[in-house]
């Protein structure tokens, strides 16, 4: 039974519009990947991505994350690499603690006296 798990029914396919909102919706909750400047439009359950994306990778990680997708036949990947600053670049790192908390407690530095 497991192997038709995921399997939807005969001649089912879902609308171009819910398909364009199921892609967007994964290309915007992946964290890698920057996709403001790219456009998805659906024809008979075609998926076709547009415009540009600042990682070498992140137009097969965009065309992979479409292909997943439920109702999905086929992708047209016309997204061009335009080198930038991605999403996951521009995070500011995390403040370091005053303290270090380890695993017997707080550690403090010595005292010079």
């Amino acid at each position: 039974m497991a192997d038709r798990a995921g399997k939807g029914p005969r001649g089912w396919t879902r609308s171009d519009s819910r398909l364009i909102e199921e892609v967007s919706d994964r290309l915007m909750d992946d964290r890698l990947l920057d996709a403001r400047a790219v456009e998805v439009s659906a024809d008979g359950g075609m998926i076709i991505l547009q415009g540009h994306v600042p990682g070498a990778s992140d137009a097969a990680h965009a065309e992979m994350l479409a292909r997943q997708t439920a109702g999905v036949t086929s992708v047209v990947n016309r997204l061009v690499h335009q080198p930038g600053a991605r999403a996951i670049e521009r995070l500011e790192p995390a403040a370091e603690p005053a303290h270090y908390e380890g695993r017997w407690g707080r550690w403090l530095p010595p005292v010079v006296t």
